[in-house]
């Protein structure tokens, strides 16, 4: 059965040089020899190792990628990508980004590796704008994961909560999930005992994508998530105490460090839909 491309994206807060996975992505100079911000602080995780073997690749060109071992980092391989240096958007480098993530990807996959971490690339000394950035970013990954099962899992490691947002924002202006209907509906969401439910669709729509958005910052997956989206839209009364919920529900993943594979349990959602209408 195949994976859809969104469920194997992450989105987290963190040390991309501390990350669990196959290979993590460093936003290298064309020297490949190091330099500030990402790139730095791979090199000075991995160890003199890791610069002895970028000398003999000969650097590298903007757009392109090179593979080299994780050495002292939990990664077994590095790859570096030279990302395009910001000249106001005329030259070429939405072109240059993208190709970084569609050739480090692809480098992954001729090396055996499944799960990859990615910084955000060119965003910082480079000076390419942190949401156009980040929207490149995921449309990117996402296209290469639509063709290709191979990686498993992509993360997309954030510096601070502002490019936590942006990613947030690029994933919700790149997914659109329909709303809920289920099967024999003609595509209307059906009635069920309307004295405890009134579902209103725009309302389950939206507690819908943002559970979904939930399961990609956190990497998990609600296995009752339309249960929940239903509950909730059943019982709030306006998109404001839906928000409220589902940021509720958010909290709760956090500071119970969900991983996995998680059902919510109703009295967890009886406290958060008290808390979120008041009653």
């Amino acid at each position: 059965m195949s994976v859809s491309p969104i469920s194997r994206i992450s989105v987290i807060l963190g040390d991309i040089t501390q990350q669990q996975v196959d290979a993590i992505v460093n936003a290298a100079n064309p020297s490949l020899l190091g330099g500030g911000g990402v790139d730095g602080a791979i090199h000075r995780a991995a160890g003199p190792e890791l610069l002895e073997e970028c000398r003999a690749l000969g650097g590298c060109e903007t757009g392109e990628a090179k593979i080299t071992k994780g050495y002292r980092l939990p990664a077994r391989f590095v790859i570096h990508t030279v990302g395009p240096v910001w000249r106001g958007g005329g030259h070429g480098e939405d072109n240059l980004l993208a190709s970084c993530y569609r050739k480090s990807l692809a480098l992954a996959e001729s090396h055996g590796v499944t799960t990859v971490a990615f910084p955000a690339i060119s965003t910082g000394a480079y000076g390419f704008p942190l949401a156009r950035a980040t929207l490149i970013a995921i449309k990117t990954v996402i296209e290469h994961l639509s063709h290709s099962p191979a990686i498993t899992k992509v993360v997309f490691v954030c510096h601070g909560d502002q490019a936590l947002r942006m990613y947030h924002d690029a994933i919700r202006e790149l997914v659109h999930e329909p709303p809920y209907a289920p099967e024999n509906s003609g595509g209307k969401i059906q009635d069920r005992d309307r004295t405890s439910y009134d579902i209103t669709p725009d309302i389950y729509e939206q507690v819908a994508g943002q559970l979904r958005m939930i399961e990609i910052v956190h990497g998990i997956r609600l296995v009752n998530r339309d249960a929940l989206a239903e509950t909730i839209a059943g019982v709030v009364k306006d998109r404001g105490q839906a928000s409220v919920a589902t940021a509720a529900i958010n909290s709760w993943v956090a500071v119970n460090s969900i991983h996995g594979e998680t059902e919510i349990a109703e009295d967890v959602i009886a406290r958060i839909l008290r808390h979120a209408t008041g009653r």
